[in-house]
């Protein structure tokens, strides 16, 4: 047995996801397998999956099954956006490896490249005026490669079925809650092209050039364009003036309600919302015209 730590719940996920120690013997078996070199293990930023960095690569071992996650999915679709993006010309560490190990659980895997860059989110609380410049139109240029149709690529998603019965709602005023759901279903959700999803401060490095490179796709899937504005805004610009300011390209209002538009019905909206009033230090939003006046402040005001 590689992997020894009995996994009945997310709680004792959580206590062993970034465990170097019980990882160790099962990443050795991967890399044996692979025919790569094994280099001992680091830990890098946490999320769902079990990441290390070993020496030259990255390792993602996707949590079991056992969790109630549908790992071999996750695994098919990050697998396969992986290789898009490369075929698209878009700064991403390149897939090396991917597979299975059959051990006390079942572990899918992803071996890449690993890459050196600065987060953005921190690169962006320090980087000057003109290296946000630079930045923020090298992300418009890749958006322009990634947001493109990809239809047979990864299977789709219910998106309103999703966003109507996400649990993560609950934690919302009752009146925006209710809001929310009622935007999300009158939404035109039949124009897809592939998006990233979790387009946030860890999710894109940035290089010696100010150049953004993508990395993590667990999240995405098939939606419409603005999909991505949600992480974009809440996550990655954290609603910042001068970020948004340098960021839109039509007209102000036009822009806030496609934000709004995505927080509907992204998987991860109530979340944004959530985080964005803790961040504020204000009491969570009531309505969707609070968070709609926000934003219009922060864009133009």
């Amino acid at each position: 047995m590689l992997f020894n730590y009995t996994i009945k719940n997310w709680a004792d996920w959580g206590k062993v996801f970034q465990s170097i120690e019980e990882f160790t013997p099962l990443a050795q078996e991967i890399f044996r397998r692979e025919k790569l070199e094994f280099t001992n293990l680091e830990n890098l930023t946490p999320g769902t999956n079990a990441v290390f960095r070993a020496g030259n690569y990255v390792v993602k071992i996707f949590a079991p099954k056992e969790l109630g996650l549908d790992s071999q999915a996750d695994y098919l679709n990050e697998s396969a956006v992986c290789g898009a993006l490369t075929e698209r010309g878009i700064p991403t560490p390149r897939m090396i490896a991917c597979g299975s190990v059959q051990d006390k659980y079942l572990f899918y895997y992803i071996i890449t490249e690993y890459y050196s860059g600065v987060e953005a989110g921190a690169w962006l609380e320090k980087a000057t005026l003109g290296q946000k410049k630079i930045f923020i139109e090298r992300l418009r240029e890749l958006l322009q490669k990634l947001n493109r149709s990809a239809q047979g690529l990864i299977p789709p998603v219910d998106l309103l079925s999703r966003a109507l019965g996400n649990s993560r709602l609950e934690r919302l005023p009752d009146s925006l809650r209710a809001e929310m759901a009622a935007r999300a279903a009158n939404l035109d959700l039949t124009d897809t092209v592939l998006v990233h999803g979790d387009l946030t401060g860890e999710n894109i490095l940035v290089d010696s050039e100010s150049s953004p490179v993508i990395i993590d796709c667990a999240d995405a899937c098939l939606a419409p364009w603005w999909y991505e504005l949600g992480p974009l805004v809440f996550e990655l610009f954290h609603c910042r003036k001068d970020l948004l300011r340098l960021f839109v390209d039509t007209d102000s209002e036009t822009f806030v309600e496609r934000i709004l538009d995505a927080v509907c019905i992204h998987d991860f909206g109530a979340n944004m919302l959530w985080d964005l009033a803790e961040r504020e230090k204000v009491p969570c939003f009531s309505h969707l015209a609070d968070v709609r006046d926000f934003l219009l402040n922060r864009v133009c005001g």
